[in-house]
């Protein structure tokens, strides 16, 4: 069974107490971090590309394992150790055996979420980048080296990792907890790395105060069967397989549906062009292609108008001639030139007796429906008064 922890925030889990599950008895009643025997769970390095991500490296890190250590991974429980300021680079594995992290996770169950999880008892020390804490008493030494890096086993072997450790990535102070083995004291003085007892005394070699569990420690919970939840994952997944392939057959079909519309669109709006065109043909327009209808449309309807106003302009003239015609004849006078004038309309010239006459004709002409002015007038000895009458040509009622 897995069990669903929350994960608490980083001043809550800095202040975990810790409870060695190797101990005799009850667990605690409160909120707790469960540790185990370091030696029992090594962090073993590996040499893995920067650009490997995500399954690629973990597949990548387990092909090393295999190689370095000899034989499969068969009985073996081994995870990423996602530590430190970029956990996605991690370059070490967690390695235990199966069966005992499989104790360790019953040994802790009967706590539920309140054990948040269980760690080999190196990574409970408080860590800060550049600064070495080691832990010790009579018969073994823990150490956390760094961020990433840590370890627990006898004085010796102790010895032999912190060497090796120092040629790679020296640390700017070592924060020493417990009893100093001689030979370490000895070595560490030899090498002139700054021991310190008191953490308040790491600024003055610019070290950061080290901090519990704030750096991944938890995610590597030992409780939890990475493997178990990846089987459940994919049951999941498998239960999941008939909804999502209906959702993606609805949808299918959902679009299928969408482009048939479409294509009916398409070919209703072909046909209606092709019967708009044929009719176009038969009435406006026969000849010359046919790019935009409507603009054609507009273009045939005003050129049909501008036509028929013309023809309307031009007949006018007669009609106003007619209507004079009827004055003139009950009038003592003589036409001598009749002529169109753009803006002037119908323009006539004749010579009458005198003004009082052309005034009476003005008033006849005005009376039939004319809209007679004098343009110009003239007193002739011989001819009485020759004037120019302007009669407006009007259009649909309007001058």
């Amino acid at each position: 069974m897995i069990l669903a922890k929350t994960r608490p925030s980083r001043a809550a889990a800095a202040s975990l107490p810790l409870h060695d599950l190797s101990t005799a008895g009850g667990l605690p009643d409160q909120p707790f971090v469960a540790v185990v025997p370091g030696e029992s769970v090594p962090l073993i390095p590996l040499d893995l590309p920067g650009a490997l991500k995500g399954t690629a490296r973990e597949r990548v890190a387990r092909r090393q394992l295999r190689d370095a250590y000899g034989g499969g991974e068969t009985g073996l429980d081994a995870r990423p150790a996602r530590l430190g300021e970029t956990p996605e680079a991690w370059q070490r594995m967690l390695v235990t055996e199966a069966a005992t992290r499989a104790d360790w996770a019953r040994a802790a169950a009967p706590a539920g979420a309140l054990c948040r999880a269980v760690l080999p008892d190196y990574l409970g020390l408080p860590a800060a980048p550049g600064l070495w804490v080691i832990e010790a008493d009579a018969a073994r030494i823990r150490a956390r080296l760094g961020l990433e890096d840590g370890f627990a086993a006898e004085p010796d072997l102790a010895l032999a990792l912190l060497q090796e450790t120092v040629e790679t990535a020296p640390p700017r102070a070592i924060l020493w907890q417990g009893a100093l083995p001689p030979e370490i004291a000895a070595w560490l003085g030899a090498r002139g790395l700054p021991v310190c007892h008191d953490a308040a005394a790491l600024a003055e070699h610019g070290v950061d105060p080290p901090r519990c569990f704030s750096h991944g420690e938890l995610a590597l919970d030992l409780a939890r069967d990475p493997g178990a939840e990846r089987a459940e994952m994919h049951r999941s997944l498998r239960r999941l397989r008939l909804p999502v392939v209906l959702a993606v057959l609805g949808f299918a079909g959902w679009i299928g549906a969408i482009l048939m519309d479409m294509a009916a669109l398409r070919d209703q709006g072909l046909a209606y062009r092709q019967n708009a065109e044929r009719i176009l043909r038969e009435v406006m327009i026969p000849t010359g292609p046919i790019l935009d209808i409507r603009t054609q449309v507009t273009q045939v309807i005003d050129r049909a108008r501008g036509a028929e106003a013309e023809a309307e302009t031009e007949a006018r003239p007669l009609g106003v001639l007619r209507q004079a015609g009827m004055v003139l004849r009950d009038h003592d006078l003589t036409v001598t030139q009749v002529s169109y004038q753009p803006g002037a309309g119908l323009v006539m010239d004749v010579q009458i007796a005198d003004f009082a006459a052309l005034d009476a004709l003005v008033t006849a002409l005005r009376a039939a429906g004319t809209e007679a002015r004098v343009a110009q007038s003239v007193t002739r000895e011989d001819s009485g008064v020759e004037a120019v009458l302007a009669m407006a040509v009007t259009q649909r009622g309007q001058r």
